[in-house]
């Protein structure tokens, strides 16, 4: 009987020292990192001469507890049935797809803000060299949040065109 259980135990521990496989999740982030690799690879010349082996995937194997073996034995079994790699896929293709929508809407944002810097400039590139109103010396500003109060004082004229104003600073 010892030897019938010593037996099975060796079977068990000689059954569990080969590859492992990776779960769906760690699969979808290994592909999902695979794809990433492959684009900075693609364009960036200088890393091309280290593609040409197998271990440039290596690092990324191991950033999730793998190895080349285990992640090869689990793609032999996701590729048995092609529907769970294909399930792997599409969460990959989600993933990269939600990416490119925060990356889009962060260029989209800089383009606005770039649109925006441009107009201030040639307005203001326009209106302060020539301007249309009158020099007004040093009147007290008070800013409110993201707009601009001017108060003028009893003893100062009206100004008809605040947005044509020109500001000095006092030299006295």
């Amino acid at each position: 009987m010892k030897r019938i259980l010593y037996i099975a135990l060796l079977m068990l521990v000689a059954a569990s020292c080969g590859p492992r496989r990776i779960s769906r999740a760690d699969m979808e982030g290994i592909m999902y990192d695979i794809l990433i690799q492959d684009q900075q690879i693609k364009f960036n010349p200088t890393l091309k001469p280290q593609a040409d082996t197998s271990l440039v995937y290596e690092g990324i194997f191991e950033s999730y507890g793998y190895d080349t073996d285990d992640f090869l034995s689990s793609l032999e079994y996701y590729l048995e049935e092609p529907s769970r790699l294909e399930k792997v896929m599409q969460n990959v293709g989600k993933r990269l797809d939600g990416e490119i929508d925060e990356v889009s809407a962060l260029l989209d944002a800089e383009n606005w803000r770039k649109k925006m810097m441009a107009i201030y400039q040639l307005q203001r590139d326009t209106t302060l060299p020539h301007p249309r109103g009158r020099v007004v010396d040093s009147l007290p500003l008070r800013f409110l949040g993201d707009t601009m109060h001017l108060e003028v004082p009893q003893d100062s004229l009206p100004v008809p065109h605040p947005d044509s104003l020109l500001f000095v600073r006092d030299s006295l």
